[in-house]
């Protein structure tokens, strides 16, 4: 291989995450995993094996280990054109994989960690996710983007203006949200890769909440062209809507079910908010999910479609709280406050914001980190999955 600035992965770094955990309480039936040590052999010349550690600690089941203590070796080497890894059990004395990544040092080493992360636990890893988020304060509230470790995060809106209710496509290719830009709470669609903008919904009142469905082509969102806000479903460059709740209260917050058959949404037209189940094409009965809260919002759904995240009002705080929809009960997960999760694509993590700060949080042992962005009031975070 060509030799560059960085030849070679480093032997573990200690210098791992060491930013104060969130309290957090849970009582959710996820299963755990205890943590394995993985030992990470290579070369000197950078910092691609500190990336590499904290990716693996940051799943909470794996635990980067100094020397060869570990069950799992993993060794790398890097070039122009990426990484290749390999992982060995070294109990078995099976290597698990050896693969090439392409990409920056960075983004392959992310994907490196992805593979070991599969390899080990089963569940998918999400160091390569990327992230969106809402910062400033009032009526000039901008769009940042990057990597879900806060690598690289900046502002990808400038529009002096109020910008709402972000929502990353699950490839992280489009980013929809809100705005006032133009004088009226509208729907956006960004392209990431051009930085193309399209006004995708900009009917009379409010178009605002906008949600992508799995592959990517469709948008619900919250409508109120025909009078009340209503949940409608569009094509996500824009199009005739199709309408799938009809109340006299207010629908907001729809997210989709994993497989796109179903919805699940905010309605107070039985009194205070609460959580409900419709069809992603609006036909039958809703399902009211009874969670034990008085005031319920922002919800998603987990990848592997058992839980629903959401925001809960308790006391006067607004608490993180999970849906099990096999049990059909409900849990808070933090005590110290938070809102606005969004679930990572192992279906074990959120990322949530809290007191203006983004983190993230291990439903199965109640642990939280901090994300490190460098902007300042964070808000509504969203994950590409």
């Amino acid at each position: 291989m060509k030799s560059i600035l960085i030849p070679r992965l480093l032997p573990l770094v200690l210098g791992l995450l060491s930013l104060a955990p969130l309290r957090a309480q849970v009582d959710v039936n996820v299963s755990t995993i205890p943590q394995v040590g993985i030992s990470i052999s290579g070369g000197s010349g950078s910092g691609a094996a500190s990336v590499l550690a904290n990716d693996l600690k940051r799943t909470g089941m794996m635990l980067p280990v100094v020397g060869g203590t570990g069950q799992y070796q993993a060794t790398g080497t890097a070039d122009a054109g990426g990484v290749t890894g390999s992982l060995l059990d070294k109990h078995s004395g099976q290597t698990l994989f050896s693969q090439a990544f392409s990409g920056s040092t960075r983004a392959a080493t992310h994907q490196f960690a992805d593979a070991i992360t599969k390899a080990v636990t089963g569940l998918p890893g999400f160091a390569t996710s990327k992230l969106a988020f809402v910062s400033g304060t009032g009526m000039s509230k901008e769009l940042w983007y990057g990597d879900i470790d806060g690598y690289g995060t900046r502002a990808i809106t400038h529009d002096n203006s109020d910008s709402v209710s972000p929502s990353l496509s699950r490839d992280a290719s489009h980013l929809a949200y809100s705005s006032y830009k133009s004088g009226y709470l509208d729907t956006y669609v960004i392209d990431l890769g051009t930085g193309s903008r399209n006004r995708v919904a900009f009917f009379p009142g409010i178009n605002s909440g906008p949600s992508f469905s799995p592959d990517g082509s469709t948008l619900a969102l919250t409508l109120s062209k025909d009078g009340n806000p209503e949940i409608y479903t569009i094509p996500a460059e824009g199009g005739t809507p199709n309408r799938i709740t009809r109340t006299r209260g207010s629908e907001t917050s729809p997210a989709w079910s994993p497989d796109g058959s179903q919805l699940v949404f905010c309605s107070d037209d039985r009194g205070s908010p609460q959580l409900y189940v419709a069809t992603s094409q609006g036909v039958g009965d809703w399902d009211h999910l009874v969670t034990g809260n008085s005031y319920c919002t922002k919800p998603d759904w987990s990848p592997d479609g058992k839980l629903i995240a959401f925001t809960a009002r308790v006391g006067g705080e607004f608490q993180i709280g999970v849906y099990n929809m096999d049990t059909r009960t409900a849990n808070l997960v933090t005590t110290s406050g938070g809102e606005d999760p969004a679930w990572t694509r192992d279906s074990r993590h959120l990322v949530y914001s809290a007191n203006g700060r983004l983190a993230l949080l291990d439903v199965a042992t109640g642990k939280s980190i901090s994300i490190p962005v460098a902007a300042g009031t964070c808000s509504e975070p969203t994950v590409s999955r």
